[in-house]
């Protein structure tokens, strides 16, 4: 046990950019393809009773 565990490099970089390009790439989906058929039930859900209201 006198190695610790090490994150090669750049995998966090990689990681981080997938998650960006992702969250992106699924934005300009939505907006392509009209967020009332990307999230159909995005306009119940504000109507719904929750926790803190």
């Amino acid at each position: 046990m006198d190695m610790m565990f090490t994150i090669p490099g750049n995998t966090l970089l990689v990681i981080g950019l997938g998650i960006a390009l992702a969250t992106i790439g699924f934005v300009i989906y939505g907006f392509v393809k009209g967020w009332k058929n990307v999230m159909p039930d995005y306009d119940k859900i504000k109507d719904q009773l929750t926790i803190d209201g």
